[in-house]
């Protein structure tokens, strides 16, 4: 994802978790796109983090929040408390464990 892409997408995920608290209906976790490259963007808030996957939507939902949620506790425990929003470039040591959590997945490509 572009960066440009990435703060527009930042800004859409932050308005519509401040609509869901404002209505006091509950926290979003999940955004569907049908069709043949349909997709679901499971999101995973982990406070101060919102970790997110983007998993095809034959996917079993379930278990990829089990492993988002078990990546935003490493994620955290790996950086917090020096999370810092404007240098993503720190977090690129993350990468290998990404990588082997899916690499270890038969959903991973």
């Amino acid at each position: 994802m572009t960066e440009d892409h990435s703060e527009i997408f930042s800004g859409f995920l932050t308005a519509i978790q401040k609509i869901s608290e404002e209505l006091n209906i509950g926290n979003l976790v999940l955004i569907s796109t049908e069709g043949e490259k349909g997709h679901n963007c499971i999101v995973v808030p982990q406070f101060p983090i919102n970790f997110v996957l983007l998993v095809d939507q034959e996917d079993p939902v379930h278990i990829w929040k089990e492993i988002g949620a078990d990546l935003a506790q490493r994620f955290l425990k790996k950086f917090q408390p020096r999370l810092n929003s404007h240098d993503f470039s720190q977090y690129e040591e993350f990468l290998p464990t990404i990588k082997k959590i899916c690499s270890a997945d038969k959903y991973c490509e």
